[in-house]
């Protein structure tokens, strides 16, 4: 069942809503995927059904706010997506299930009611309803989004390397990489269950399948290295190893950074996932929650060099931590403070939606410090408690949806994030093992 717009059963125009829902049900469970579309694209263009019933309640939808008619849309697109998704070959219906938004919105009408359709349905997509739709099929039907034209082209702080000029992508064109977002595309409102399903197997499918590929470009770059130092890349041995690509969009000076920063080892000789593992067992001997926020301060800091002197973020950082449940600076530490110490700090970091709802102060952030090292410090949050993570990913999706229609050469870093917290969550939260890898450059790194 779909919920109800407003929370009530018994809202008139909800009914209405009903009864078109549950037509389209029936329509779906005895004809095609295509003819399903068909009757659907028919009942849009025409505004009426051989259903007198259906035509009622249409007309009684048109009639009401923009909103709850976008609303309505929105659900009878998900409704129908959710019975092609168990079709073989869906991924055939979904462009035919949009194109009958540009066939409606272009039509043309002297009757009344089919006019004030077409408009309401013009201005259907133009609003966030309709964006949320595209992004569900783009994540439902990759190969039709600007990104697959993409192979992989490299990202820097001036540039975008490969990627065409002419082509101008946007961020929400390569937006189906970042499974850890996925579920934030999907309408809280959603209860159809073929399509939940469908996309969370996706998402599943889509990690793994990075996972795999970093830990092979990895394992990969380590064997070249093991070639050079032995001085047999100039024999040709090189040859009979087998070429793993770099899967991430980083440049290549920008993936050794990242490589180095999430598997190698820092300048304490540790890797972040040792000195994350030492943080957290040194909380049993923490007595209060103040030598905690005192010593997550040294943590967070440690590695971290400001390209801007004058943008002062140890201090500042210093003084929020402080601001922090102050009146509990005295009492043991406990689970709980641990886990809303990181919430408030991805607020300060990245985007506090309670005050002000800023997304400029991470675009700030970044610039001041570097891509790389702001991706260092969230990372170091998530791994001393694990609790946060979704909290970041959501900081992250606000941060998404503000700059998603903006090129990727006006906001390079930002896909430079997504690229570095991709990689992140798959060393320190995938399902891969990968300590071959983490070894291998470890060992690289300290015979170098």
């Amino acid at each position: 069942m779909i919920r109800d717009i407003d929370g009530s059963p018994k809202h008139p125009i909800r009914q209405k809503c009903n009864i078109v829902y549950e037509y389209l049900r029936q329509y779906a469970a005895i004809h095609s995927p295509s003819k399903l579309i068909q009757k659907f694209q028919n009942l849009l263009q025409q505004g009426r059904n051989e259903d007198s019933r259906v035509s009622q309640a249409l007309e009684k939808i048109i009639t009401t706010e923009q909103e709850q008619f976008n609303l309505f849309l929105s659900q009878c697109f998900y409704l129908i997506l959710d019975v092609l998704v168990i079709q073989p070959e869906s991924q055939l219906y979904f462009c035919q299930l949009l194109n009958t938004l540009e066939i409606t919105g272009k039509s043309r009408s002297y009757d009344r009611r089919r006019k004030q359709l077409i408009q309401l349905i013009q201005n259907y997509q133009r609003s966030e309803s309709f964006q949320q739709l595209e992004l569900i099929i783009a994540i439902l039907n990759p190969y039709q989004t600007i990104a697959s034209n993409f192979d992989n082209a490299p990202i820097t702080n001036q540039s975008t390397g490969s990627i065409s000029e002419q082509k101008t992508p946007l961020i929400n064109d390569y937006l189906i990489r970042y499974t850890f977002l996925y579920q934030y595309f999907i309408p809280p409102d959603l209860d159809l269950a073929n399509l939940i399903n469908q996309i969370k197997q996706l998402q599943g499918d889509r990690q793994q399948g990075f996972e795999i590929n970093l830990s092979k470009h990895i394992i990969y770059r380590f064997r070249l290295k093991q070639l050079a130092k032995m001085k047999m890349m100039a024999k040709g041995a090189g040859k009979m190893i087998t070429k793993a690509d770099n899967p991430s969009l980083l440049s290549e000076r920008a993936f050794r950074v990242a490589l180095q920063q999430y598997v190698g080892k820092l300048d304490s000789g540790k890797t972040l996932l040792e000195r994350s593992q030492h943080f957290v067992a040194q909380n049993e001997y923490r007595q209060t929650y103040k030598a905690f926020k005192q010593d997550l301060y040294s943590f967070l800091t440690s590695n971290i060099k400001p390209r801007n002197n004058t943008y002062q973020f140890a201090s500042r950082l210093q003084q929020k931590l402080l601001d922090i449940f102050p009146q509990a600076n005295e009492k043991p530490l406990n689970r709980t403070q641990i886990l809303q110490t990181c919430r408030q700090l991805y607020s300060f970091l990245i985007i506090d939606s309670t005050s002000g709802n800023n997304p400029e102060q991470f675009a700030e952030l970044i610039a001041n410090l570097g891509t790389a090292q702001v991706m260092l410090i969230l990372t170091k949050i998530a791994l001393i408690c694990p609790e946060s993570k979704a909290d970041l990913e959501k900081k992250i999706y606000l941060i998404v949806i503000h700059y998603r229609y903006q090129t990727v050469q006006q906001v390079a870093w930002l896909l430079k994030t997504l690229e570095h917290l991709l990689m992140a969550f798959s060393i320190y939260f995938g399902k891969i093992d990968v300590s071959l890898a983490k070894s291998a450059l470890n060992k690289s790194s300290s015979s170098g």
